[in-house]
């Protein structure tokens, strides 16, 4: 895993920032929101019974993020259609105020030393 005081690798990922498929999918790289703290974290898999809880946590406390100039993120390996039938699908994530990364080569998941070995997924 990376540690503490490690530069945080590089990245470009479809990010779903909405439920429209039209306006739903963008690119979002290490610099889309260059100038503020990213606050990045993964969970294992879309359409789980835990995930949308702690997702919507973070959700709720984004704008606390957002008055300490921070930008949060969240990603999983599921692709970016996954993530946009899950947010247009529950409840709790349709308005989700941050884009949900599609990590699908486990590109920064795997630069990151998170993925799971048995199941190939990323950690949270």
């Amino acid at each position: 895993m990376l540690g503490i005081g490690k530069k945080f690798p590089d990245f470009k990922l479809k990010g779903v920032v909405g439920t429209d498929v039209k306006t739903a999918f963008v690119d979002i790289t290490n610099q889309t929101y260059k100038g503020k703290w990213l606050v990045v974290f993964f969970y294992p898999k879309d359409f789980t019974f835990v995930c949308p809880t702690e997702i919507k946590g973070f959700g709720d406390m984004n704008g606390k993020f957002k008055d300490r100039d921070a930008q949060v993120l969240t990603a999983s390996t599921d692709t970016e259609f996954v993530h946009l039938a899950w947010k247009q699908n529950h409840k709790d994530l349709t308005s989700l105020p941050f884009p949900m990364l599609a990590d699908v080569k486990r590109e920064l998941s795997g630069a990151l030393g998170i993925i799971d070995e048995n199941e190939g997924v990323a950690q949270r």
